[in-house]
């Protein structure tokens, strides 16, 4: 015969409010009951029916979190502040990847059509703004890390084009002009918007800008290396790159280092998203630090309390980034 929750009840000698209670992580429980609850659920190995509870109480307590890949280092950092915010309320997180495909995308937030989750949070979304926004509508979405022109969705993330801005104008005011950018054709607004900053530190300086300097690649290492090869190969090459990611920068340390380049004094490298390995890569890596685990933890903390309210802020929230000097800009 199946262990029920008056079962517990009975044995830890609580009501069955009590049990439910503990079971619901609230808080309004002696640490005495609780730990008689836990002990009776223990010894009589009981296992509650968690989808029998979600359906009476039309709440699963789970948010899907919907990442591109698990390949991006610093996703780990924002999603730890995600099951941070969420266990601290009582919810689960799930993790789930796209493959970079918004049709994928589609299918997961099925998950959410179906009740199967509460919320859902997209960090580097594939769909459009107004295809989110539509969706946004009638169901618990929010975005981290990424932005979208025209999306009415609650947003948190930095500000990219100030975050480029403030790198370049850093490697002007160690006297380089002929600044390179190594970027990706695939195009994410953080991407976008770090181009943005980086033409306007240079217009701001009165540097023109030169379409050569540009490099359109991918966000793997390998394009990195490409990029600083295409770019030292170059006539008149340039000074100091930007890349918009560590990964990409370290990609082309690599091939200015195979070649000899004194990194940090013949050519200034700047980076973006201070993952460990840029400060486990020799010279170390100078870069653009995003707050990863509080962006997790806003935008979840955030997210619930959109679920409880009748009218839900689809705000754009901007978190404080940093620069961090390294060997790689002579610091």
């Amino acid at each position: 015969m199946s262990i029920t929750i008056k079962d517990v009840a009975r044995a830890a000698n609580v009501s069955v409010a009590t049990v439910s209670r503990v079971l619901n992580k609230k808080s309004n429980v002696s640490d005495d009951a609780a730990e008689a609850v836990n002990r009776a659920v223990k010894e009589l190995g009981y296992s509650p029916n968690f989808l029998g509870r979600d359906l009476r109480k039309s709440e699963t307590r789970r948010i899907l979190a919907i990442i591109a890949s698990t390949e991006q280092s610093f996703y780990s950092e924002v999603l730890r502040g995600m099951e941070e915010a969420a266990s601290a309320k009582g919810y689960d997180v799930i993790i789930a990847t796209t493959r970079d495909d918004p049709n994928h995308e589609m299918h997961l937030l099925g998950m959410l059509f179906s009740r199967s989750v509460d919320g859902a949070v997209l960090l580097g979304p594939k769909l459009d703004a107004a295809t989110i926004s539509q969706l946004a509508e009638n169901h618990n979405i929010a975005m981290c890390l990424e932005r979208l022109e025209n999306c009415k969705v609650l947003t948190v993330t930095i500000d990219n084009v100030k975050a480029g801005k403030d790198a370049v104008n850093y490697l002007i005011n160690k006297g380089r002009r002929r600044i390179g950018l190594i970027t990706t054709k695939l195009r994410s607004q953080s991407s976008i918007d770090r181009e943005i900053g980086y033409r306007q530190a240079l217009e701001e300086n009165g540097i023109p800008y030169d379409e050569s300097l540009i490099f359109y690649g991918s966000y793997e290492a390998e394009s990195g290396t490409k990029g600083c090869e295409a770019l030292m190969n170059l006539p008149n090459r340039p000074d100091a790159i930007f890349s918009i990611s560590d990964m990409i920068a370290i990609g082309a340390m690599n091939y200015a280092l195979s070649s000899g380049i004194d990194i940090g004094k013949e050519v200034l490298f700047f980076g973006f998203d201070d993952i460990q390995y840029s400060h486990i890569f020799v010279p170390h890596l100078s870069t653009v630090r995003q707050p990863c685990f509080l962006q997790g933890k806003m935008v979840v903390e955030k997210l619930i309390e959109n679920m409880k309210s009748d009218e839900p802020d689809k705000s754009l929230y901007m978190l404080p980034h940093s620069l961090i000097l390294r060997e790689t800009t002579g610091d």
